[in-house]
């Protein structure tokens, strides 16, 4: 096996790996020396490793606004291919290494400061990487980095529970230095090839199908005027594109209401009778199997079934976005609504954990969906912008829940207060899925290339601006135009038509079915009649007829 053709798994491994440790550090205590110390301060402890996203990210949208000129990252900008897309993920590895060292008492004492300092500074590496692995994915179709995402997520959910189970040393030296080394070698094998295959718009080749609309327009465009102006205007399609309010304000949102619950939940973790593995251990008060708490089993299975079930959904067109955000919003809110019933085992904290990691995965699907087809310039900076704000609504919601119980008489009143701000959470996210969610969906599948971006920025437009809108006005006019001729040609009618147009831009019968209100099988035969005038047998075999058609 040579190295190219391992590079996928070398990937997958390493954004697994990646995975790993933050469900490590979201769902286990093995990282924390003694629970002792982490009692003792853990009001600070509530808010560093948040803080540390938000410095982390602060980090990263800083660089990306110097055009990725600060550490050596300009060949992480597409900019130029130097050893700073080699050096960077392993630079950042060793932050990690550090980072969990620190967290662990391995390095100094077991003490407070040591342990608040890791904290912070896991915080910001796993934020750095995190937008690392979003520019290693830039270059690829949408729907290849969604299933590469989502089968490291099952092996990270897997692998969280094999090694808690074993010895904790094993599973220090696994996060110390197995993990960070895999992420960094999979990050060191990704950004290049990434960065280097973008500008081939991966056409159409492995798994992936890519839209056809951009090759439609490329090779009608080289039979038009318009590549003079496509030359000119090459710098503004590369323009920041910026997200529309609707879905940055219901991501932050989103993102602060499941901190906000999770965070009222006042049990540990750690320390909560299991009855699910008291006949495992013969213990009837056992709290742990090894390392392994039954909430943080509980996510990690519910984690690990939630990617089988959107792997297969996937694979066959099926996977919707409002879907994948119900879930998600379903599962926090039922977490903590049962809370106060107490379920022995502490089963709702688990549940609501693994609620917020499908939140987590429902906000990179809507983004991923969004920004397709859009070079890595065109969202490095609204992603970083949007990350910081959805850390700091992270560090907001864990102050406003250290002031709650800063005061030992609040604890008289801790079901009241607890009722009201959990009541009150539950309702946003009721009133985001049935408010602004709707919209947030129809944004994400207009995508940022045709969504309304100018009239977002109406108060900076400029005169470049204008023209870029006016070239973008150009070309899809150019495309109707061409689809129009084909249809002309072959005879097909205004729904075939119709049909026609939305299979050169990838959709799906589930899709087409949709958009246009009609039944599958009157959407099939549609399409059996377009393959039978074209005299075609299929999907592909259309799209390169469509493609070789010539232009008017």
């Amino acid at each position: 096996m040579t190295f190219d053709s391992a590079k996928p798994l070398v990937v997958e491994i390493g954004l697994g790996c990646y995975f790993w440790l933050a469900l490590c550090t979201l769902l286990s205590g093995a990282l924390y020396p003694a629970l002792e110390v982490g009692t003792a301060c853990q009001i600070p402890l509530t808010l560093s490793c948040d803080a540390g996203l938000l410095l982390g990210f602060a980090g990263c949208l800083a660089v990306a606004q110097s055009g990725g000129r600060t550490f050596g990252a300009s060949s992480l900008a597409g900019t130029d291919r130097t050893s700073g897309a080699v050096v960077l993920p392993f630079l950042l590895a060793c932050t990690t290494s550090a980072s969990i060292l620190l967290r662990a008492g391995m390095l100094f004492e077991d003490a407070a400061v040591p342990m608040i300092a890791g904290d912070v500074l896991l915080g910001a590496s796993l934020a750095a990487a995190g937008y690392l692995w979003w520019l290693a994915f830039s270059g690829e179709p949408p729907r290849g980095a969604f299933l590469r995402l989502v089968r490291a997520l099952l092996g990270a959910s897997i692998a969280f529970v094999a090694l808690s189970l074993m010895p904790r040393g094993i599973l220090l030296l696994c996060a110390c230095l197995v993990a960070p080394v895999a992420m960094g070698l999979g990050l060191a094998a990704q950004l290049p090839e990434t960065k280097a295959s973008s500008s081939k718009a991966h056409p159409g080749t492995g798994e992936d199908k890519t839209p056809l609309a951009a090759d439609v327009l490329r090779s009608a465009e080289v039979k038009s005027a318009l590549n003079a102006d496509a030359a000119s205007t090459g710098a503004e399609a590369e323009r920041p594109a910026p997200l529309p309010r609707v879905l940055s304000a219901s991501i932050v949102i989103s993102v602060f209401v499941a901190d906000l619950l999770l965070s009222l939940f006042p049990v540990s973790l750690f320390s909560e009778a299991s009855p699910l593995f008291a006949p495992l251990t013969g213990d009837p008060a056992a709290a742990v199997l090894g390392n392994l708490t039954e909430p943080a089993f509980i996510a990690a299975l519910l984690i690990a079934l939630f990617s089988v079930a959107a792997l297969l959904l996937e694979e066959r067109g099926r996977l919707r976005l409002p879907l994948v955000c119900s879930v998600g919003f379903f599962a926090v809110a039922v977490g903590f609504v049962t809370f106060p019933y107490h379920l022995p085992g502490g089963a709702p904290i688990g549940i609501a954990e693994a609620g917020r990691v499908i939140i987590l995965v429902f906000i990179i699907m809507a983004l991923l969906r969004y920004y397709q087809g859009c070079p890595p310039q065109a969202w490095l900076i609204p992603l970083a912008r949007l990350a910081c704000l959805c850390a700091l609504a992270m560090a907001v919601a864990d102050v406003l829940v250290m002031t709650l119980y800063l005061n030992p008489a609040l604890d008289l009143f801790d079901f009241t207060n607890r009722t009201i701000f959990g009541g009150v959470g539950v309702l946003v996210l009721v009133a985001l899925l049935l408010g602004p969610m709707p919209h947030v969906y129809e944004v994400v599948r207009r995508g940022a290339c045709h969504s309304e971006a100018a009239g977002n920025n109406a108060e900076n437009t400029d005169e470049g601006a204008e023209s870029a809108a006016a070239v973008s006005l150009q070309r899809e006019e150019l495309a109707e135009a061409h689809l129009d001729a084909f249809a002309s040609t072959h005879r097909l009618s205004p729904r075939e038509r119709e049909i026609l147009g939305l299979i050169s831009k990838g959709r799906d019968v589930p899709y087409i079915e949709q958009e246009l209100v009609l039944s599958k099988s009157t959407v099939k035969t549609h399409i059996r009649h377009i393959y039978e005038k074209c005299e075609v047998s299929s999907r592909q075999a259309l799209i390169d007829l469509l493609q070789s058609h010539p232009g008017d």
